[in-house]
């Protein structure tokens, strides 16, 4: 019987297309190059494009060694790029125009999430396992909330808040501690087969990949299930839990 569900964010709870994420990444730049002049540090807006280009790139080149980063690091080498010293309070600012530029524009919440998840957390604590990039987990809470789902919530293990990231069981793992469920007792659902259906599997949980944003990887022989409709989720559910 399964006691716990977890879910992935981004693609899974969240759809963020590669056009919505272009114009978040331009009002990025925008805002921190504001900032930057603001205190009188001296760079152009190609500067500061060039230097969080680069902090996406340490980002992403760790998540394929499966460690995670915070964002502040990332920004530390976003200075280092541009070759400025950043005080920490400009740190923290500049980490809040990434966030606000996040929640301008904001993945958007997949259809029918709301209602479904509402209903599980009636009869399972739920949690989420999400690698980050330049978006604080911090701020992936505030449009949880701002699209009231946040309370479903009772666990949330972001990969800029830990030194991993999936396919890393510890993800898995700690957050199942959070929900006081055995790995065998619950199911992740998330849509990359590399990260969540072998991350989950190896952690000894169900996994459920969803296929309502991201369709392929049609060679997935380890899931226990595929879910491309979030009215369908409960069904499936059920049907593993018995």
């Amino acid at each position: 019987m399964l006691k716990a569900i977890t879910f992935d964010f981004w693609q899974t709870l969240y759809a963020d297309s590669d056009k919505n994420w272009r114009k978040r990444q331009a009002i990025r730049v925008k805002r921190c190059h504001t900032y930057l002049i603001s205190r009188d540090y001296a760079c152009t807006l190609t500067d500061v494009e060039f230097g969080l280009e680069e902090a996406y790139n340490l980002v992403s080149s760790l998540w394929h060694q499966h460690r995670g980063i915070s964002v502040k690091r990332c920004m530390q080498r976003f200075s280092e790029v541009l070759q400025i010293q950043l005080q920490e309070v400009d740190l923290d600012q500049l980490i809040e125009c990434l966030g606000a530029a996040f929640l301008e524009v904001p993945p958007l919440i997949m259809s029918h999430v709301k209602p479904v998840v509402s209903r599980l957390s009636e009869s399972y604590p739920l949690g989420i396992i999400s690698d980050s990039a330049l978006t604080p987990g911090s701020f992936a809470r505030k449009l949880m909330a701002r699209d009231d789902i946040l309370q479903c919530f009772t666990a949330f293990t972001f990969s800029d808040e830990t030194a991993y990231t999936k396919p890393q069981v510890v993800q898995f793992h700690s957050t199942l501690a959070e929900l006081n469920a055995e790995p065998a007792e619950a199911v992740h659902i998330g849509d990359i087969f590399r990260t969540d259906i072998v991350g989950a599997k190896n952690a000894g949980m169900k996994a459920i990949r969803f296929t309502g944003f991201n369709k392929g990887e049609g060679d997935d022989t380890l899931s226990d299930a595929v879910v491309d409709d979030y009215r369908k989720l409960e069904a499936t559910i059920a049907e593993l839990s018995k």
